[in-house]
């Protein structure tokens, strides 16, 4: 009787686990990628994108954000970052604490894009906070939400 109740119980897992991979199969075949030089379609219509970008307008009018960015050595990479975050326009401010104190940064070395009106603020700290400077960069920052 045992086995009886063993071979069904395997066979219903059997079952089981055939039917997910089938409705995952199914879902995924359905799901399409297109690359070209101009756009890349990863599977959304075309309502979908204009939902996603009506939404992001949305928050960008309804919150004031502000960016905080820590800095150490590699300047570059908080410049391709900061750039970018301007060109996301999610974010009123943008604040830069830079947690070494051998390096002096200024407002000039990040503003690569001056197109988009974003406050960029560079806080130069005399000691090295670690994640403490993340903290207080928020503090320092003039907006109610900062990420």
């Amino acid at each position: 009787m045992k086995k009886k109740y063993g071979i069904i119980s395997i066979s219903l897992a059997l079952f089981l686990l055939l039917l997910q991979i089938y409705r995952f199969r199914r879902n995924t075949e359905q799901i399409h990628s297109d690359y070209n030089d101009k756009n890349a379609n990863i599977g959304f219509t075309e309502i979908e994108l204009l939902q996603a970008k009506q939404r992001e307008i949305d928050l960008i009018q309804k919150y004031e954000l502000s960016a905080i960015v820590l800095h150490w050595k590699r300047s570059a990479s908080v410049a391709r970052a900061i750039n970018n975050l301007v060109n996301s326009k999610l974010f009123k401010e943008i604040v830069i604490w830079n947690n070494n104190p051998e390096i002096t940064l200024e407002k000039t070395q990040f503003q690569l894009n001056t197109s988009f009106l974003v406050d960029i603020r560079v806080i130069n700290s005399k000691e090295n906070l670690k994640d403490e400077a993340k903290y207080r960069a928020c503090a320092a920052a003039n907006n109610i939400a900062c990420f």
